[in-house]
């Protein structure tokens, strides 16, 4: 009992119990499970009944059938396969920790699928599940006791018996700055390996991450080159999949990326058109015909584009014009070609069946009522999903007891406490009730004596067949849910039918529930009432809950009013709730004095905490969006005054933002943006009215200076690797420029040109844009002073320039003599530019030998760090470092390749394997050493940054394509040397 597999293949080690007791936050799946233990069946066979009725899924859920004749063997969804194969290749691969994701939709059966595949790996790799209660304040003990699990000790010095362990992480939650908790747990895995001084060949830790995704909205799938008849056939059906999940969704519109290479993505989406011409509209329509009575069928357009900009502008125009209904009026496919398609590093899971797995559901089907009989008919989860998941099937669960109820009874305590687990199971599925705590709103609903009083079960019986009671594994407390997050959508469908409107519920739900038990319903409301969901073109306005209630009707305004107020209220030191409520009134509200309202409640969430710089962005917002509409109306004097406070309020959150950004957090740029577009509308209501002139140059100066922060903010990084920056910043930024710098009849583009030949990263805007204009203002540059750094700085990356178009320019060797000269005066105190362009013209050639008189790059790479850290580190330390130049393999300045020619590469560079390659880069030699990578060239070790940390998980010798980012070196793509271990 209590063994885990062994470093050894095919045996197994038993667990100290010293250890196993120290594992508290790791449920270890035990490679004996199930066959040591004396196991009761009639225990085995009710938890099954109750996971069937819909109860989360617990280890002994999945006990083997075997001869055991009243257990039923659980039905593998088509995900099953395609998850275990996803482990086994990450087994394979060079990294400390990998990540086998799982995508799924809330009541598809992820975290069922997820726990049946640790079980499946139970004898080969150390399984365990994170237990997720108060997970985010216990990271750094779960990174340990996950390297414990793995060394199979927790002693410095005692004898270790190393395995990889696959770690699930079924969380919903997200750290404080919104960034996953798997990420922050990656960060602190590694460095707890450093700590430990692990060197390893294979993974150390398989984190298999089950992250809940909606796919009702929008869905990208990834076209395989050179399929085969068989395969193309699955991936239609996966297609078809997406269609009819997202085509039983009361969205307005949805969309279908196809990512392709060559024609297969068109082909594909045209035979797709044709499997579903009976079920579907096809037609070409103008834009101009769009309304939201257009369509009573749904209609499907095919776009075929090589970017995503054709779509976005459609987007707009149809969200604009559309409302809900029962279906969404529009299902979108947008095939993209691409250079290169990556393979999905994931697997999806939906609440839709293929072909294969209705078959599958439909033999358990038998087989559940020949073993269940009756009680077949009172497993609502399970049967919910033999016809794949269809609203009609949760709809005839509904039994006409409980629709009288409802339409005669809807005061009573019993129906009230339905339609709240009907309520948070809709609109945050998986969430639940303490049976405590509904004993205690029964207690106080109804009975004030004992005598007589009727149990919470009796006085929810009517209901019984939809609603689940279970014990809180970790928590040991019992719990109340429906069986699913459809038959919650049904039965809250059912009550607003019969005119209980969703508001009513929600605030009966924080008066009679929440109302003294704040804690422990904080997360919940939290979820329902002020996270936003992602939509088609970034994050909804409101929460999903606020935009239901809208949609009830046209005047529901003050329903979700009187819900954030209620909130506000109860949760009396969260500034979220009246942030909630401050945009609420200036986005949705048609009052006269919505404003003032709303900047009342912007100022509460802003006592509520004062230190918050995105609180603080409400206010501004308020202001600024004020403006904008009395602008709209009466471009007069008073907007000035308004204009003045938006600006106060953005200057208040730019201050606010720098004193964050010093506690290594993420950079708040929107009170400085803020600014440029409330200036903006100065500048164009001083077109119409003379304002005060004064004023009006007095901002100038902040304006260049945000300007400067944007220019090197947007070449220099991005959000992620994966994700661009919106286009309205940067159109917003320029345009500020230019209002306020315009000179004469000089055009907006010319003062924007001026400008960025100014700076380093103006001018790397010309790689992208026009060459031209570095060659007409040449002589502007053309003869710097060899001791002014910034001159000597932009010439030589003008040359750079230049030679990436095969123009005229300077040779190396000249440009080399001009900046060792610049070096030699002062190494240190220089900035990152500098120290850039050194390793750029420095960095040692292969077929040469290193000059000893040139500046010693690895003293470079330090000061630049140091630079680095002191100018932008904490503007930029979440985002991530867009590499500049890759080292290529020609000579000169030929070598050097801009990020711009080799984007399709990117993605392989930071995301792919260590198999990738990239024709026209250079592989650098490097050694790793405790965990730092270094380039090795004639006697120096130059220290790179490994892109991935992850990575570099043993010493030797490697080789890496080299990227410099403003921060330095940065080895892409690590790949190890098998004979120098």
């Amino acid at each position: 009992m209590y063994t885990v597999p062994s470093s050894i293949d095919n045996e197994t080690i038993p667990v100290p119990t010293s250890l196993r007791d120290s594992l508290s936050c790791l449920d270890v799946v035990w490679a004996d499970m199930f066959e040591t233990e004396d196991i009761n069946h009639d225990r085995v066979r009710q938890q099954q009944i109750d996971f069937l009725r819909g109860a989360p899924p617990k280890f002994l859920t999945f006990y083997p059938s075997g001869n055991q004749p009243t257990v039923v063997p659980l039905v593998e969804r088509d995900g099953f396969n395609d998850l275990i194969q996803l482990v086994e290749t990450s087994k394979r691969k060079h990294r400390l920790i990998t990540d086998a994701p799982l995508r799924y939709q809330p009541g598809s059966g992820g975290s069922t699928l997820a726990m049946q595949v640790l079980l499946q790996f139970r004898k080969d790799l150390r399984c365990a599940r994170a237990i997720d209660s108060d997970l985010k304040t216990k990271l750094s003990d779960l990174s340990k006791q996950v390297l414990d699990l793995f060394l199979l000790s927790n002693e410095e010095h005692a004898k270790q018996d190393r395995r990889t362990v696959l770690l699930l992480l079924d969380t919903r939650d997200k750290m404080d700055n919104y960034v996953p908790i798997k990420n922050v747990l990656c960060n602190k895995l590694i460095e707890e390996i450093h700590k430990r001084g692990i060197n390893t060949d294979t993974p150390v830790v398989i984190i298999l991450n089950c992250i809940p995704t909606d796919f009702t909205l929008t869905d990208t799938m990834m076209i395989p080159p050179n399929l085969s008849e068989e395969t193309t056939k699955q991936f239609k059906e996966k297609v078809l999949q997406q269609i009819r999940l997202q085509w039983k969704s009361q969205r307005k519109l949805t969309t279908i990326h196809l990512h392709h290479k060559n024609s297969s993505g068109s082909t594909l989406a045209l035979d797709v058109l044709s499997d579903l011409s009976e079920e579907f509209t096809f037609k070409n329509t103008r834009e101009s015909d769009i309304t939201s009575e257009t369509h009573k069928k749904t209609i499907f357009l095919l776009l075929d584009n090589k970017d995503d900009k054709p779509l976005r502008c459609l987007l707009k125009t149809l969200q604009f014009k559309l409302k809900r209904a029962d279906h969404p009026a529009f299902i979108i496919i947008n095939v993209v070609s691409k250079t290169a398609v990556r393979l999905p590093d994931d697997v999806k899971l939906k609440m839709e069946l293929l072909p294969d797995e209705k078959e599958r559901f439909a033999q358990k089907s038998l087989v559940v009522k020949r073993e269940y009989k009756k009680m077949s008919q009172k497993l609502p989860s399970f049967n919910i999903m033999p016809r794949g998941f269809q609203r009609e099937d949760a709809d005839k669960m509904i039994r006409e007891e409980m629709v009288n109820l409802i339409e005669k009874d809807s005061e009573s305590s019993g129906t009230r406490l339905f339609s709240f687990l009907a309520l948070i199971n809709s609109y945050v599925p998986g969430s639940h009730l303490s049976k405590l705590l509904c004993k205690r709103f029964i207690d106080q609903s109804e009975w004030p004596s004992d005598e007589g009083k009727p149990s919470l079960e009796m006085i929810l019986k009517p209901f019984e067949d939809l609603i689940v009671i279970f014990s809180d594994g970790e928590q040991k407390a019992e719990c109340i849910r429906l069986a699913h997050p459809m038959i919650a959508d049904a039965c809250l469908k059912l009550f607003t039918e019969h005119n209980v409107k969703r508001s009513v519920i929600a605030l009966d739900f924080l008066d009679s529930m929440v109302k003294s038990n704040e804690i422990s319903y904080d997360q919940l409301c939290m979820s329902m009432l002020v996270t936003r969901p992602e939509g088609l073109t970034g994050k909804e306005t409101f929460s999903k809950l606020i935009l239901d209630i809208l949609d009830e009707g046209e005047n529901n305004t003050k329903q979700c009013i009187d819900l954030l107020k209620s909130a506000s209220s109860l949760f009396s030191t969260d500034p979220f709730y009246p942030q909630a409520l401050a945009r609420f009134y200036y986005i949705k509200v048609k009052e006269e004095n919505k404003y003032e309202k709303a900047e009342q409640w912007a100022v509460k969430a802003i006592n509520r905490d004062q230190e918050k710089s995105h609180v603080k962005d409400t206010l501004g917002q308020v202001r600024k969006n004020h403006l904008q509409s009395h602008f709209k109306k009466t471009p007069n004097k008073v907007c000035l005054d308004i204009a003045k406070s938006a600006i106060d309020a953005f200057h208040d959150e730019a201050k606010a933002a720098e004193i964050e950004s010093e506690k290594d957090t993420s950079f708040n740029n929107r009170g400085l943006l803020g600014f440029l577009q409330v200036c903006n509308v100065i500048f164009e209501i001083n077109k119409k009215k003379d304002l005060e002139q004064e004023y009006i140059s007095g901002l100038r100066g902040d304006i260049e200076s945000r300007y400067d922060f944007f220019e090197w903010y947007l070449v220099y990084s991005r959000p992620s690797s994966k994700q661009e920056e919106p286009a309205f910043l940067c159109k917003d930024v320029e345009e500020c420029y230019m209002h306020y710098f315009k000179q004469g009849e000089q055009t907006g583009k010319l003062t924007l040109n001026e400008k960025k030949m100014k700076s380093f990263a103006g001018f790397l805007h010309f790689l992208q844009s026009d060459i031209n204009v570095l060659e007409q203002n040449w002589n502007a540059i053309a003869n710097p002073q060899s001791n002014n750094e910034t001159q000597m700085v932009l010439y030589t990356l003008a040359n750079i320039i230049l030679s990436q178009f095969d123009k005229p320019c300077e040779n190396l060797q000249d440009l080399q003599a001009r900046l060792q000269e610049l070096w030699k005066t002062e190494e240190k105190h220089r900035s990152p530019e500098f120290y850039l362009l050194i390793l750029l013209l420095f960095w040692p050639d292969e077929a040469q030998t290193v000059n000893q008189d040139s500046p010693n790059l690895e003293n470079c790479v330090q000061y630049m760090s140091q630079s680095y850290e002191r100018k932008y580190q904490k503007y930029l330390r979440s985002r991530f470092l867009v590499p500049l130049f890759f080292l290529g393999k020609g000579s000169g300045l030929q070598r050097l390749v801009h990020k711009k020619l080799c984007k399709t590469d990117l993605e392989l560079l930071t995301e792919g394997d260590e198999n990738v390659e990239v024709s026209y880069l250079q592989r650098i030699n490097g050694e790793v050493k405790k965990h730092e990578v270094f380039a090795v060239r004639d006697g120096q070790q130059i220290q790179v940054s490994p892109c991935k940390r992850a990575s570099v998980y043993r010493d030797g010798e490697v080789s890496f394509y080299l990227g410099l980012t403003i921060n330095g070196p940065v080895a892409y793509n690590i790949r190890h040397d098998e004979n120098s271990k």
